[in-house]
């Protein structure tokens, strides 16, 4: 749900006009990224997620873990 609208920043002096576009671009830079992350970083977890379901297996019911074997040479 986009809305343009228009500030007239000629009514202002020139050092708020400076000030004024300064902080739209803080502005601009601070969230304009922060979607573009987000958004790679939700198909980066999704790809992950993808990648772990193929390498998992079931252990079966009777296993157990045995650290001394694990480590025998």
């Amino acid at each position: 749900m986009k809305t343009e609208k228009t500030i007239q920043y000629d009514q202002l002096p020139e050092s708020a006009q400076h000030e004024l576009l300064d902080f739209y671009e803080f502005l601009v830079q601070k969230y304009a990224t922060v979607r573009k992350r987000t958004h790679v970083r939700q198909d980066a977890r999704k790809a992950f997620f993808i990648k772990v379901k193929t390498h998992s297996f079931t252990l079966p019911a009777d296993y157990s873990f045995n650290r001394d074997e694990i480590h025998e040479r």
